[in-house]
């Protein structure tokens, strides 16, 4: 495959990059939700540091896709 990619396939990796990340986001997003609603009924013991930890960790793996995605969907960084 040549390197860089030809920008109509820079675009289209754009593009399923921002939905991935569009779809990562709205999933943490709402695992955070019910995980704050679990801390509310049952108090500390209900969550670990760990799981807090992985959902932090996939909101940020959720933005970096989001912004690399857009990055690629704009053109940024070709050689032209």
């Amino acid at each position: 495959m040549p390197w860089p990619l030809p920008s109509q396939t820079r675009r289209l990796v754009g593009w399923l990059l921002l939905i991935a990340g569009v779809l990562l986001l709205l999933g943490q997003v709402l695992r955070l939700v019910v995980t704050y609603y679990e801390y509310r009924r049952l108090g500390a013991e209900a969550i670990s540091a760990v799981q807090l930890a992985m959902q932090l960790l996939l909101l940020l793996a959720a933005m970096l896709l989001l912004r690399y995605g857009w990055h690629e969907r704009r053109g940024g960084g070709a050689a032209k």
